[in-house]
C-alpha cells in the first residue's frame, strides 16, 4: 500500500523542496526527486528540518493538485462536464458515475494526499527532538497537523472508507477505517491546528496561502457539516458547523478574510493576491519553478477556440443558473461564471452561442472560472497562475447560514451571511423567511457560488440529492460515442457516491478490497 511504501523511504531518503505557499518570497523546482537526496532522521533535529518536511508537504499536494484529475470526483457534479470523446474516460466515468477501480485518472488525489500525509506523520513523530525558535516550531507543526487533516478529508470526500496511517514507518495492513473514525481523526487534527496555528501567518502578505487559526476552525466547520450529512448523518454537528464558522466570521479581521469585492478578478493572475478571500489557496508558480495550475485556460475551451475540452459546464445546470440569475438580480456573478463574449482565439465562437455555434462540436457552456477572468492572460496557456481556491470566506458564510438553520438556531446573523454572499453577486433584495427556509436557501446559494470548482458534488452527496440532479441531465448532453456509455443515477450503485480506490493500489493492498 502506498502509506507505507512511501514511509520506508522517506526515513532515509527526504529530499529538499521550496515551499511552495512561499512562491511570493522565493521560487524554485518542485518536481525535484524526493528520493534523490539522502537524509539521515537523526538530523532532523532544527526548525530548519522542520521546515523542510512542511515543505515537502506541500510539495506532495502541489505536484498533484496542478492537475483536474486531482478534483476527479468534482467531475459527477451536476454543473462540471467534459468532452464526450477522445483521452477524457476517467473524467466522463466520473462525471457519469461508471467508475470501477480500474478507471483512469483516480490515482492523482490519492497518491499526492497519502504522500503529504506520509510525510507529515514523519514531522510529528519527530517534534520532539527540534530545537530552534519555538514560535517557528509551534506554527510549522501547526501546519502539519493542518495538511494532515486537508488531506484525509479530500482522501475521504473522494473514496469514502479509507485507510488512517499516523505511523512515520510501518509495514501494516490497513483495512478502510469506517467514516466515524476517519472524521474523527480529522477533527483531531484540526484541532492540534487550531491551537498551535497563529491568528495570521507572518511574513506572508497574501492570506489564505498558508493555513492559519481561522483556516482550521473554517475547515472544521466543513468536516462537521458534512458529518451531520450523508452517511453518518449525525445531526448534531450541524451546531458545531454553525459555532465554527460563526467563530470565524466573528474575527474575520483577526484572521483577516473578507468576501473579495472583485468576483471575477479571483480567476485571474494579477488579481490573485488582491482581496483576502482565500481560507486556503494553492498558487502557482509557472515563472521560475515551473509548476503551476494546470486545470485553467485552454482546457477550458471547446475546440473551436482551440481547447482541449476538458473541462465544461452542464447544460441543464447552465440554464438553471440562468434563469436564477435573471430572476434574482445576480447577474453579475453569472457572467463571472461563464464566457458568453467571442474567444479570441481559432475561430473565435461566442461563448454565449455554444448551443447554436456550427464550428462548436461539444455543445457545452464555457467556465470562465476555468479558463481565466482575463483572456489577455491566460486563454492561449495550459499551465498559468490563477488561484486554486480549496476553500474561500463565502463557503464559511454559506455554511453558518445552512448549518445554523439546520441546527434550529437561526439569527439575524444566519441570514446576513446568506445575504452578503448573494449582494456581492448583485442581488439587491434581501432574502428573509418570507422566501423559505434559510438551510435550503443557503444550500442552493452554494449551487450557485461555486458553480465550476469541484465542490457541487460534496453537496449533493452529504444531502443525498445526487441522483436527482443528475436525472436533471439535458438530453442535449453527448453520449460517449467512444465507449458506448450513458450516465448512471442509480444511487445504490457501488461507486456512485464514492470514487473508487486505484486499481494499483488494491493490487499493492488486497485488504483494501472490503
Amino acid at each position: 500500500m502506498i502509506i507505507n511504501k512511501i514511509n520506508r523511504k522517506f526515513w532515509t531518503k527526504m529530499g529538499a523542496f521550496v515551499l511552495l505557499v512561499l512562491l511570493i518570497i522565493s521560487c524554485a523546482d518542485l518536481e525535484e526527486d524526493p528520493n534523490s537526496v539522502q537524509f539521515d532522521p537523526a538530523a532532523l533535529n532544527s526548525d530548519t528540518a522542520l521546515e523542510t518536511l512542511v515543505a515537502g508537504m506541500y510539495s506532495r499536494i502541489q505536484n498533484d493538485a496542478q492537475w483536474s484529475a486531482f478534483f476527479i470526483t468534482g467531475y459527477a457534479g451536476d454543473d462540471i462536464s467534459t468532452r464526450s470523446t477522445s483521452n477524457k474516460a476517467g473524467f466522463r466515468d466520473s462525471d457519469w458515475r461508471q467508475q470501477t477501480p480500474g478507471s483512469a485518472r483516480l490515482g492523482n488525489a490519492y497518491n499526492g494526499c497519502y504522500r503529504a500525509i506520509a510525510t507529515a506523520n514523519t514531522a510529528i513523530s519527530i517534534i520532539d527532538n527540534i530545537k530552534g525558535d519555538a514560535g517557528k516550531i509551534q506554527r510549522l507543526l501547526g501546519e502539519t497537523y493542518f495538511i494532515r487533516a486537508f488531506a484525509y478529508l479530500h482522501l475521504t470526500r473522494t473514496y469514502g472508507r479509507i485507510p488512517i496511517q499516523l505511523k512515520p514507518t510501518s509495514n501494516d495492513k490497513l483495512k478502510r477505517a469506517s467514516f466515524v473514525d476517519i472524521y474523527k481523526q480529522i477533527e483531531a487534527d484540526l484541532k492540534q491546528a487550531e491551537t498551535l496555528l497563529p491568528n495570521v501567518y507572518p511574513g506572508i502578505p497574501a492570506v489564505g496561502t498558508r493555513p492559519n487559526k481561522g483556516s482550521a476552525k473554517a475547515y472544521l466547520a466543513r468536516l462537521y457539516l458534512q458529518w451531520a450529512g450523508y452517511p453518518e448523518k449525525d445531526l448534531s454537528k450541524y451546531a458545531l458547523a454553525a459555532s465554527k464558522s460563526w467563530e470565524v466570521i466573528k474575527d474575520k479581521s483577526v484572521y483577516g478574510f473578507d468576501l473579495a469585492t472583485d468576483f471575477r478578478a479571483m480567476w485571474t493572475e494579477d488579481g490573485r493576491f488582491k482581496h483576502n478571500e482565500g481560507i486556503f489557496t494553492l498558487i502557482g508558480c509557472t515563472v521560475g519553478c515551473g509548476v503551476g495550475n494546470r486545470t485553467t485556460g485552454r482546457l477550458g475551451l471547446t475546440n473551436a477556440a482551440g481547447g482541449w475540452n476538458e473541462t465544461f459546464g452542464e447544460i441543464a445546470f447552465y440554464n438553471d443558473q440562468k434563469t436564477e440569475a435573471t430572476k434574482n438580480g445576480t447577474m453579475k456573478r453569472f457572467d463571472a461564471t461563464y464566457i458568453h463574449e467571442k474567444i479570441p482565439r481559432a475561430d473565435e465562437p461566442i461563448g454565449a452561442d455554444f448551443m447554436s455555434e456550427a464550428k462548436i462540436t461539444d455543445r457545452h457552456p464555457m467556465f470562465r472560472k476555468i479558463v481565466g477572468g482575463d483572456f489577455s492572460e491566460t486563454v492561449n496557456t495550459t499551465r498559468n497562475d490563477i488561484n486554486r481556491y480549496f476553500m474561500r470566506y463565502a463557503e464559511v458564510l454559506l455554511i453558518y447560514a445552512e448549518a445554523s438553520g439546520r441546527a434550529g438556531n437561526v439569527t439575524a446573523n444566519s441570514w446576513k451571511a446568506l445575504n452578503d454572499v448573494r449582494n456581492r453577486a448583485g442581488a439587491t433584495t434581501p432574502l428573509t423567511a418570507v422566501d423559505g427556509n434559510i438551510e435550503d436557501l443557503a444550500f442552493t446559494e452554494r449551487k450557485w457560488e461555486f458553480a465550476g470548482e469541484y465542490e457541487r458534488w460534496n453537496d449533493l452527496v452529504r444531502m443525498e440529492k445526487a441522483a436527482a440532479a443528475l436525472g436533471n441531465r439535458s438530453a442535449l448532453e453527448d453520449v460517449d460515442v467512444s465507449h458506448s456509455k450513458t450516465p448512471s443515477t442509480d444511487a445504490s450503485g457501488k461507486y456512485f457516491y464514492f470514487s473508487p480506490i486505484p486499481q494499483s493500489q488494491l493490487d499493492l493492498a488486497p485488504e483494501l478490497n472490503d
